[in-house]
């Protein structure tokens, strides 16, 4: 037997912040993932870092399967420090992974709270596009129809811890909170690729004073003016931000906004372009 499971990263987040005294976030899910690979073995995990290792101990006390006889094989197309859910992805396939040769059933819910029990989760393995709080996992709202566009990754450089990102700035991040109640309008009343993308720059906009992207206001307005792009985001405790096109958006017009983007702002460097796609648990049986 050959297990496979996979679970998506993120580019940042669509939206994040405060509401009703709690913080939230929603997950922008992507066509890259953290992949664990089961085969028969010993019960180690090859891969992943601390995260994960304590992902495979939680998971096997969870499910009450101390001893293994399978290895687990980690591998992630996702780079740490960057704001795209790279240890979030981690922890939640190898719970899952776990979950799956245990022959245990873990809710969606079971995983939130086991992943942000190691730390704060992104809700990438949730089915759709979820509303969760970090903190505690717990899934407030899914949005079952995700809009197929693509998104050009930006990244102005560096890591940022995610965990210590937070401690340090644990009781001072309250966006204002209009246009996150905007943006939370837009999307629960219709999800179209317009409501996605004007939340998702609504949201960023109000989270610059706490981690500024260098020109951030500039470069928002620099992709607005192409009728292609219909909003921006960003990793809210990550470096990376996403420009979102429109579904109708074709590869040529894609490519000029990237390349007038890239030449009007170089402290960006143009990652990659992926794909918005629903979140979820992944598994394939060989």
């Amino acid at each position: 037997m050959e297990l496979t499971v996979r679970v998506p990263g993120s580019c940042g987040e669509v939206m994040q912040g405060i509401w009703q005294d709690e913080p939230f976030l929603i997950t922008c899910p992507i066509d890259r993932y953290s992949t664990v690979v089961v085969r028969p073995g010993r019960g180690r995990l090859l891969g992943g870092g601390e995260k994960a290792r304590r992902a495979l101990d939680l998971g096997r006390t969870y499910c009450r399967c101390q001893d293994l006889p399978y290895d687990f094989f980690l591998t992630s197309d996702l780079p740490p420090g960057k704001g795209m859910a790279s240890s979030s992805a981690d922890i939640c396939a190898v719970l899952a992974a776990v979950a799956a040769v245990c022959q245990k059933s873990l809710s969606q819910q079971d995983i939130g709270r086991l992943a942000a029990s190691i730390e704060p989760t992104d809700g990438v393995f949730c089915q759709g596009m979820a509303m969760i709080q970090p903190e505690t996992g717990a899934i407030w709202h899914v949005f079952p129809e995700v809009p197929s566009l693509a998104i050009a990754v930006f990244d102005v450089g560096g890591t940022v811890d995610t965990v210590a990102f937070h401690r340090v700035h644990r009781d001072r991040i309250r966006p204002v909170q209009a246009p996150l109640f905007l943006g939370l309008q837009l999307l629960t009343a219709s999800l179209t690729d317009r409501h996605l993308g004007l939340a998702a720059s609504l949201s960023a906009l109000a989270n610059q004073p706490w981690l500024p992207k260098p020109d951030f206001t500039a470069f928002l307005q620099a992709a607005l003016d192409h009728p292609a792009v219909v909003g921006v985001n960003v990793a809210h405790s990550g470096t990376v931000a996403g420009v979102f096109f429109g579904c109708e958006a074709s590869p040529a017009s894609r490519e000029a906004v990237i390349d007038t983007l890239c030449q009007q702002f170089p402290q960006w460097s143009y990652r990659e372009t992926v794909q918005l796609q629903p979140g979820g648990i992944f598994t394939e049986i060989r």
